[in-house]
C-alpha cells in the first residue's frame, strides 16, 4: 500500500509539472513575417485599442529607415510618415534615446559622403525637434559610404544606400 500511495504521488507531481509547462508553452505568442515584396518602404503597427502599452516596464525599440533621393537632404512624404510614427513613441516615453546614422551611396568622395550623410541625419534629428523632441535625446552620426546596405553600382542598390537609420 505504502508503494501504491508513493506511485500516486510522483504521478500527481509529474501532472502538476507536466500542466504548467503546457500553460506556459500555450501563453506564448510567436509571430514570423517574411517579406516578399521589397518596394516596401514603411509598416505600420496598431495595438487595439483596449491594449495599453506601459512603457515603464515594456521594452521599446525603435528602428527605420529613411531614403532620400540622389545628392538630397531632404525629407519626401514617405519619409515623414515613417518619422511620425517614431515622433509618437518618443513623446510617449521620455526615456527613448536614439542615434540617427547619416549614409550615403559610393558616388562623390569620401569626404563629400561623410558630410552628406551628416546633413541627410542632421535633417532627421531636425524633424524630430521641430515635432517637440528635445534635441538632446537624439545624437546624429554619419557614416558616409562606409556601411552599404546593397553592394552594386547600379541605380536599386544606390537607392538603398542613400538613407538615414534611426536606432
Amino acid at each position: 500500500m505504502f508503494k501504491t500511495s508513493n506511485k500516486l504521488t510522483n504521478n500527481f507531481f509529474a501532472m502538476v509539472i507536466f500542466t504548467i509547462v503546457l500553460s506556459s508553452c500555450s501563453s506564448m505568442n510567436v509571430t514570423e513575417e517574411t517579406l516578399y515584396d521589397r518596394n516596401i518602404q514603411t509598416v505600420q503597427a496598431s495595438v487595439a485599442e483596449e491594449a495599453t502599452l506601459d512603457y515603464e516596464t515594456k521594452a521599446i525599440f525603435t528602428n527605420a529607415t529613411i531614403l532620400f533621393e540622389f545628392d538630397s537632404f531632404n525629407l519626401s512624404s514617405k519619409s515623414i510618415q515613417t518619422l511620425k510614427g517614431a515622433v509618437v513613441a518618443m513623446k510617449n516615453n521620455s526615456a527613448i534615446k536614439i542615434t540617427i546614422s547619416g549614409h550615403a551611396d559610393e558616388r562623390g568622395t569620401r569626404e563629400y559622403n561623410l558630410a552628406l550623410g551628416q546633413r541627410r541625419a542632421e535633417s532627421v534629428k531636425d524633424y524630430f525637434a521641430l515635432n517637440g523632441i528635445n534635441k538632446s535625446r537624439v545624437s546624429v552620426k554619419s557614416y558616409g559610404e562606409e556601411r552599404p546596405l546593397a553592394f552594386g553600382a547600379d541605380e536599386v542598390s544606390h537607392a538603398k544606400n542613400r538613407r538615414a537609420e534611426i536606432n
